[in-house]
């Protein structure tokens, strides 16, 4: 199981713990950005589960369902301190008999196997404390606890991180003669305190392996750092139309194969093209 970038080293037993518990509930905690829906996903891919369903849970589908759909899987509930206190008893009633309610007028629960990943990037001791979240759910949750530390606490192991990062979007958009950063923008990227953690890391070096030209990342490839951090709204549109001309050009201008290959719905990306002035490449010839 090879363990990746988003992983810290000392956390890297407790997660492989975690992934062959094949059913005991985990809570993933940390500032936003930090990685945590990596973990999760990390878990049930190196778990027994692999292979079964791992579905997220999101506020406009009642968690019932979301809790059908997921089963044999498992079901990650993102940001659980922000649910309601009516679905936090259901899900601690949930890991109490595994089982959730039927449709109204069936008296038999319906029994489930769903594994139950939660994250958060709230402080839930102090709001089980403020009567906003339920005491007894976090008992339960605790039992595995994940504390995912922010970018800047992880500086021995930044550079890793960087590289890991780069590779895998170099794989991702077919760039693998990008090998390397150049020292002048590993010292760049190094100075930087990444309020917005790994995610921010992965956002400018996306933008980077986009922009690159050479062989190499170069300073000069990264977007532009502040005083204090990254204006992010003035370089999301220059990457948003590069990145989607990279992946036109890869895909040979097939709308259907870069949506396909690309998990992305077809009027998301025909309204990107429209909205960047993005017109239809040639027909690829068959």
């Amino acid at each position: 199981m090879e363990m990746v970038h988003f992983i810290p080293p000392s956390h890297r037993r407790l997660v492989m713990l975690a992934a062959q518990a094949e059913s005991a509930p985990i809570l993933i905690a940390g500032a936003s950005g930090t990685g945590k829906g990596g973990i999760a996903r990390w878990i049930h891919a190196n778990g027994l589960r692999a292979g079964k369903p791992y579905l997220v849970a999101t506020h406009d589908i009642p968690l019932t369902e979301r809790l059908a759909q997921a089963q044999g899987g498992t079901l990650l509930i993102p940001e659980i301190g922000s649910w309601n206190l009516s679905d936090q008893r259901l899900l601690l009633n949930f890991l109490k008999t595994r089982s959730v309610p039927r449709a109204e007028g069936d008296a038999m629960p319906m029994l489930l196997n769903v594994r139950i990943i939660a994250s958060t990037d709230q402080n839930l001791e102090g709001r089980a404390q403020g009567g906003l979240f339920n005491m007894d759910l976090l008992e339960r949750l605790n039992g595995f606890r994940i504390e995912m530390p922010p970018l800047r606490e992880r500086a021995d192991e930044f550079e890793d991180i960087a590289r890991g990062i780069t590779s895998e979007i170099t794989r991702e958009l077919h760039k693998e003669h990008l090998r390397s950063l150049s020292p002048e923008a590993m010292t760049a990227l190094h100075a930087y305190e990444w309020p917005g953690n790994l995610r921010e890391l992965r956002n400018v070096l996306r933008l980077a392996v986009v922009s690159a030209k050479g062989d190499r990342i170069e300073a000069a490839d990264l977007p532009e750092f502040g005083s204090e951090r990254i204006d992010f709204r003035a370089t999301r549109a220059q990457f948003e139309k590069i990145y989607l001309l990279e992946l036109l050009k890869t895909y040979d201008w097939q709308i259907e194969k870069t949506c396909r290959m690309t998990r992305m719905d077809q009027p998301t990306l025909l309204s990107k093209m429209k909205q960047y002035g993005i017109e239809p490449g040639p027909t690829p010839l068959h």
